[in-house]
């Protein structure tokens, strides 16, 4: 019964904020195939969030979720330099 009650709050609250409360269906990923668009030699596993090319492991920074080309060398090179520490002293 308690769950009950805190649904109708939340399509309630859902409502007078405007908020669908249907559950949207989720959208096919698209498929990822050929070669890296900027290697030209892997084959493509991820599409770079930034400019949408299709690129290989070695060419994309999985943390970020951009390719190589769409990140400053700076940028590359000061998070390679801060090695496996990332500069938070939690995760030593």
């Amino acid at each position: 019964m308690e769950n009950e009650k805190i649904n109708e709050e939340l399509k309630k609250w859902m409502e007078e904020h405007g908020i669908p409360a249907e559950r949207k269906e989720e959208t096919e990923e698209e498929e990822i195939k050929g070669k890296c668009e900027i290697c030209m030699a892997r084959d493509a596993k991820y599409k770079c969030i930034k400019c949408g090319k299709l690129v290989c492991p070695s060419c994309y920074w999985i943390m970020f979720g951009v390719c190589r080309e769409c990140i400053s060398e700076d940028i590359m090179k000061k998070w390679r330099e801060r090695g496996k520490d990332l500069g938070i002293d939690w995760v030593k």
